[in-house]
């Protein structure tokens, strides 16, 4: 058995006899030796924190440790705590994707990138609800591994306050890590979680966050109301056109989209039917769709020749 096996085991035997001598002491609060007994055994377990800590560091793992902050008297219930390990999670490995092979519109992820940022269990502490994972880290790189990149850009985007910084996160990221992000954020929330989240190396914490309920109610609502924008240029068949409605269809790689437009199509800029054309849209897209439903619109700003080769309409569902 490793050693970093054993302190595992070490701390979690050591966990069990805190909250033993604390319900003794709880019971018998007149008692110096159940305190003296009590001070021995969070003494033991702090060392152990700090011996775990060091081997870690020598076997080339960092420590997250998330604790899960609860209102004075509230419950917290394994759904809740589940919910919210489980979407922080989520957001870390769809974050990490995006760095990494550029925005996303879905959480589709490979085996690689699963397997690069899946954190493991190390151990819970006392004290409040929370759990110690672990996460090996390649450090040769002098300007900073893809997971610190990853871990710093995550608790950058669970900390994001105002909606303009959320839209250019969502840029960046693309749609599928700010989703992850909400469904996080709104776990939280319905839990009236709080949440105090630190990235350690060796005995140095080098990322942390702490957020609190309200923050997290006030992000979830923010995001639900936010739309993604992109400018997009494809080639497809015009298929109809509405002077008087100013709307449009088109097919594009097989697929039949509609939308509106303003200027692009007018007595003056007449466009023929059915006609291929390079088409110049702005596409919104709902972060967090109602219903589980995409909602895309498509704007259409210009109709060009189709003189030179262009991208096809991406596949919004991949």
């Amino acid at each position: 058995m490793s050693r970093i096996v054993e302190l595992q085991k070490e701390l979690q035997d050591a966990a069990m006899a805190v909250a033993h001598a604390e319900r003794t002491l709880a019971a018998h609060p007149d008692m110096p030796s159940v305190l003296a007994t009590l001070t021995t055994i969070q003494k033991r377990r702090d060392n152990l924190e700090e011996e775990f800590k060091a081997v870690a560091n020598e076997m080339g793992l960092d420590v997250c440790s998330y604790r899960i902050e609860l209102p004075d008297g509230a419950p917290a219930t394994i759904a809740a705590m589940t919910a919210v390990l489980g979407a922080f999670q989520k957001t870390f490995t769809s974050v990490y994707d995006a760095l990494l092979n550029g925005p996303k519109k879905t959480t589709k992820t490979s085996d690689e990138v699963l397997g690069a940022t899946s954190f493991e269990f190390a151990y819970t502490f006392p004290g409040s609800v929370g759990v110690m994972m672990t996460l090996p880290v390649e450090r040769m790189l002098l300007d900073g591994t893809q997971l610190e990149k990853a871990i710093a850009t995550t608790f950058e985007l669970m900390t994001a306050n105002n909606p303009q910084k959320i839209e250019e996160m969502t840029e960046r990221l693309g749609v599928a890590a700010v989703r992850q992000a909400h469904h996080w954020a709104a776990e939280n929330a319905k839990a009236h979680f709080g949440a105090d989240i630190a990235w350690q190396r060796d005995r140095e914490v080098l990322r942390e966050i702490r957020v609190q309920p309200q923050e997290l109610r006030d992000f979830a609502i923010t995001v639900g109301l936010l739309s993604a924008k992109e400018e997009v240029v494809l080639t497809g068949e015009l298929t109809e056109v509405s002077l008087e409605n100013r709307t449009f269809k088109m097919k594009a790689d097989g697929k039949m989209f509609g939308g509106t437009f303003d200027t692009a199509i007018s007595a003056s800029k007449p466009a023929q039917l059915p006609k291929v054309y390079k088409a110049t849209l702005s596409i919104r897209q709902k972060v967090v769709p109602s219903d589980e439903q995409e909602e895309i619109t498509y704007f259409l700003l210009r109709l060009d020749p189709p003189d030179a080769p262009t991208a096809l309409l991406a596949d919004r569902s991949s």
